[in-house]
């Protein structure tokens, strides 16, 4: 049975609970043990997932999974890749391509899937400014970059800390190890601590790692320019642990990443929480050719709640598999979801070639409010949103909601909404009926 968590507020630490001595100091499974090519890897195990993580220069790798327990069912995701595996007793053999991954689960249980990573090598630059060895335990506190720095965490590399940069330009986080916050925060508990905060610059990169276990949102960028996040893994587990957050930023690139986050996997916002050049317009952000895993708390793909900035536009959710959304219970849980709780009018937004898997909250959930989270004056405008060719192929058929805004001196009705070959357990959606969709001060919503 999954641990209900709870949030509290708390402020960032200086150190973390513990230094890292060892790569022994982050469990191994006791559930899964992986070979690939023949060759044991070491698969790494938290009280929510297991994973693993390898190299491949070959093009395709065999994968073969001993599991070390009874079960009745095995289930391979992404469904739409159309992984092909072998089942023999306890053992499962699976081809993977390079930059592919794999989700197994055992029996529909959500507490113990192992996440495996073929991953894309990342060769070492020519300029390094700081470089993170194979086989090498790091704990560096909070590394701030300068402009035209290079960070490199080679493949078994762990490095404990956090890494932020100001004003700093042409900067780049690189390589295929891991960086680590779970010594900073206790198991079950959020922390403050955010691993990945550029804020302020132009050109930034960040390829090829992978995030572990932070205690609050992991990579979070904040009013920057041209910023490009490709082949990342993000495997969060504690409450507030978004995956990527994007903040009053613009010309923005996620590209084949996994994000298993127990709040948002993406989320789109302008706040201060991190700088006041936070508050401040999104444009022009493209997720693509990704796969999501939003656990008990937050949203699969938002945007807000926080929204101060004059507008959040031209964003595009495109070729995207979304393996579970699970149950939140606290009625703002969904997985393509605009919560508008801020003065930014959200407009031409772009949800295209998006297959889900499990959606146990909402499907659609778009409000115009005042929440908790508001701190501006008046409500933004909800308009433009495109849906098309999205697909829920398995688990419930969930409920929808577009809601406007109306107080005494204060009228925001949402409008401008297209559905384009919506399909929900092979039925094709034509009407908000059809759709389980709540509509209240709303306008101009569209099938086709």
């Amino acid at each position: 049975m999954m641990i209900k968590q709870e949030y509290v507020p708390r402020p960032i630490k200086k150190d973390p609970l513990y230094y890292l001595s060892s790569a022994a100091d982050i469990p191994v499974s006791e559930l899964y043990s992986v070979r690939v090519n023949g060759e044991e890897c070491r698969t790494y195990h938290t009280e929510f997932f297991d994973f693993v993580s390898y190299v491949d220069k070959s093009g395709s790798a065999d994968v073969e999974v001993e599991i070390k327990d009874t079960f009745k069912e095995l289930s391979v995701s992404p469904k739409a890749a159309g992984i092909e595996y072998e089942l023999r007793e306890n053992k499962v053999t699976i081809q993977l391509k390079t930059g592919q991954r794999a989700v197994l689960e055992l029996d529909h249980q959500l507490e113990c899937p192992l996440y495996i990573f073929s991953e894309k090598y990342v060769e070492k630059p020519e300029k390094i400014d700081y470089e993170f060895q194979s086989g090498k335990v790091y704990n560096i506190g909070c590394l701030e970059l300068l402009s035209n720095q290079t960070v490199y965490i080679e493949e078994g590399a762990i490095v404990s800390g956090r890494i932020t940069s100001k004003m700093a330009d042409n900067i780049k986080i690189l390589g295929n190890g891991i960086l680590y916050g779970g010594n900073w925060h206790k198991w079950d508990e959020n922390g403050a601590e955010q691993l990945i905060v550029p804020v302020l610059g132009k050109d930034i990169e960040i390829r090829g790692v992978t995030l572990l276990d932070g205690g609050s949102w992991h990579i979070v960028p904040v009013a920057c320019q041209g910023v490009r996040i490709e082949d990342v893994n993000v495997l969060g587990k504690v409450i507030t642990g978004d995956g990527i957050d994007i903040v009053g930023c613009e010309d923005v690139i996620i590209k084949n990443c996994f994000v298993r986050a127990n709040d948002d996997c993406i989320s789109i916002k302008g706040c201060d929480h991190q700088d006041p050049s936070g508050c401040t317009s999104v444009r022009n952000v493209r997720v693509e050719d990704c796969i999501f895993w939003n656990a008990e708390f937050g949203n699969a793909l938002e945007i807000g709640y926080e929204t101060r900035g004059a507008e959040i536009t031209d964003v595009v959710f495109k070729n995207c598999d979304i393996v579970h959304c699970q149950y939140e219970g606290n009625q703002s849980g969904g997985v393509l979801t605009i919560h508008n709780a801020d003065r930014a009018h959200v407009h031409h937004i772009y949800y295209e070639n998006i297959r889900i898997e499990d959606a146990q909250e909402k499907f659609i959930d778009i409000k115009t409010l005042d929440s908790k989270y508001s701190t501006d004056r008046e409500r933004g405008m909800i308009s433009d949103i495109y849906f098309k060719d999205i697909e829920i192929t398995g688990g419930s058929f969930p409920v929808s909601i577009i809601r406007g805004f109306e107080m005494k001196n204060e009228l925001c009705r949402p409008h401008g909404f297209y559905f384009d070959n919506v399909v929900i357990h092979g039925k094709k959606i034509t009407s908000a009926n059809e759709l389980r969709m709540v509509v209240e001060l709303s306008d101009d919503i569209n099938f086709s």
